[in-house]
């Protein structure tokens, strides 16, 4: 079964499909997400808006089976995971597109981090 696509943007990358949306998460505190989710349901990821703003590193939270790196990891629920520091003050195309790009990348480091942004577990 396909995404539900309405309120969303969509965005072609590489032959596939993503949808994406801002809006306010009232379970999370009122905190803005940028949401990222493929067709096939196995790219979700989840950012918060606004964190270059702030003095910890930004992180993402990946919901989804698919973020390179995390393969062999074994995973129960939620995964957060840091992140460069983009400009995220406005959401754009370009920038969704960088976040996808940046999720999809081999890394050399993967820091997993709590919901505080405290790094739990570093992967080499």
């Amino acid at each position: 079964m396909g995404v539900n696509s309405k309120g969303k943007r969509k965005l072609e990358y590489i032959g596939r499909t993503y949808y994406w949306n801002v809006q306010l998460d009232p379970e999370d505190y009122g905190q803005t997400n940028l949401d990222i989710v493929s067709e096939d349901k196995k790219f979700i990821v989840s950012y918060h808006v606004g964190q270059s703003n702030n003095d910890k590193r930004p992180f993402i939270v990946v919901k989804g089976i698919e973020f390179r790196g995390l393969e062999n990891h074994y995973r129960q629920g939620w995964v957060r995971v840091l992140t460069p520091n983009w400009d995220d003050k406005i959401i754009t195309p370009g920038l969704v597109k960088t976040i996808i790009e940046w999720c999809l990348l081999q890394k050399d480091l993967l820091e997993l981090v709590d919901w505080k942004g405290d790094i739990q577990q570093i992967f080499p």
